[in-house]
């Protein structure tokens, strides 16, 4: 193929490039595009293969304008990078396109990968908190494991008191019209109430009493539509219940999992509050190396890259939201606003992975297929999924395969760094 290329810079990690491509190889691959379909092209009066070109062009001209122009530019694309020697990244975006059946002439907005001078990198000055794990820790999920087994039981002999728990059907007035009405809802009589004074007007009822409450709802109510409203409930209590926790001995113990007594389960607790701690201060650790890391190298991004990555972490967060509960409508109206919260982010992951990429190379870290087996095995044990199955799964898409072994080869990369860093512990 004969391309000419005028180059413009447009920025560090960005050139526009202008492809003309000659005369002769458009209409060389207008031919071969002919010679491969005339084999099996249908033409009224022909032979199936019999059909000239100039006939083809007339009932197959869109379809070979298509085919040609898309071999032509990723060819030309790749003859003009590789004969400008210029180091690109990704594909390119490309523009201005003026094409028929004997010219080629676009431009291709190309993306380099930047040059990054990084120096300290190995011994870089961290610090790390100290694993603890304290009494009142331990405590707190010893009564979340209590509450989680608490009974209810029904009150017969008095009636309702602070603390106590109505089953109990209602419906809502406002300014006389009824706005809500249920049936069966648990209301739990406590001093701090959301709608302040509900459960304080409540006490002292008696299982079949029907109740009026009046309620002025806040400001900021959730439902604009009551707030700053005068509310009158009409409560009928159908069960009174008292909520009654589990002793917290060496038979609970047995009942929440495979323990013997009591000090067995909260050696359990420790260990995994351990963990949890652990976890969330290597992810610490991890924040302040690269943080530090970007403080020793200073260069440009390519602008697409960043556009790409914040798209992805736009749809990861449309995602989240609409798996919060939020509907897919209302969550993608929350686009824009998350562009302008995670613009940032954007940013960072991509220079993160430039850095991490050049200190991989420097240092000869690489990811194979051994890395990948453990990586498997580790998801295997802990989402106690079959082996076969996760290996199958990425066997079947070189793409997710590649994304992987990227994946691993910079967290090894991390790894390394923090191996070679000086860790103080607070």
């Amino acid at each position: 193929m004969n391309v000419k290329v005028n180059i413009k810079n447009v920025s560090a990690c960005e050139k526009k490039l202008t492809i003309d491509v000659s005369s002769e190889t458009v209409r060389e691959e207008f031919s071969s595009y002919y010679n491969d379909i005339s084999k099996s092209a249908t033409v009224p009066g022909f032979r199936r293969g019999h059909a000239p070109h100039h006939v083809l062009a007339v009932y197959y001209k869109d379809q070979a304008r298509n085919e040609v122009l898309k071999h032509l530019l990723g060819r030309s694309i790749q003859e003009a990078v590789e004969q400008e020697k210029i180091p690109m990244i990704g594909y390119p975006k490309v523009d201005e396109i003026e094409f028929d059946e004997s010219r080629l002439t676009f431009s291709a907005h190309v993306e380099m990968r930047p040059k990054i001078k990084i120096d300290g990198y190995a011994g870089i000055a961290l610090k790390k908190e100290p694993v603890q794990v304290s009494e009142s820790e331990i405590s707190d999920v010893l009564k979340r494991l209590q509450e989680g087994r608490a009974k209810f039981l029904a009150v017969e002999d008095r009636p309702a008191a602070m603390g106590d728990f109505l089953i109990a059907d209602y419906r809502l007035e406002i300014n006389g019209a009824e706005v809500e009405k249920r049936d069966g809802e648990w209301f739990h009589l406590q001093e701090e109430d959301y709608l302040k004074g509900f459960s304080k007007q409540l006490l002292g009822v008696h299982a079949g009493e029907t109740r009026e409450v009046k309620i002025s709802f806040p400001k900021d109510y959730a439902k604009k539509e009551y707030s700053d409203q005068q509310g009158l409930f009409f409560v009928h209590v159908k069960e009174i219940k008292s909520k009654q926790l589990p002793l917290l001995d060496d038979d609970f113990a047995k009942e929440v999992g495979e323990h013997t007594s009591l000090d067995q389960l909260k050696a359990s607790i420790q260990k995994e509050l351990e963990a949890e701690k652990r976890e969330h201060i290597e992810a610490h650790v991890e924040s302040q190396l690269l943080d530090e890391l970007m403080k020793k190298a200073k260069f440009d991004v390519p602008a697409g890259m960043v556009e790409r990555r914040l798209n992805a972490l736009v749809e990861e967060g449309i995602r989240t939201l609409v798996y919060r509960g939020l509907s897919e409508e209302e969550a993608k109206k929350k686009r824009d606003e998350l562009k302008s919260k995670l613009g940032p982010q954007a940013e960072r992951d991509v220079r993160v992975s430039f850095l991490l990429d050049e200190i991989a190379k420097r240092e000869n870290i690489t990811a194979g297929e051994p890395d990948l087996e453990e990586r498997y095995r580790k998801w295997s044990e802990r989402f106690k999924r079959p082996l076969e199955e996760i290996k199958s799964f990425y066997a079947q898409d070189d793409d997710k395969k590649a994304s992987l072994m990227y994946q691993v080869e910079q967290e090894k990369t991390i790894q390394w760094i923090k191996n070679k860093a000086v860790m103080k512990e607070k």
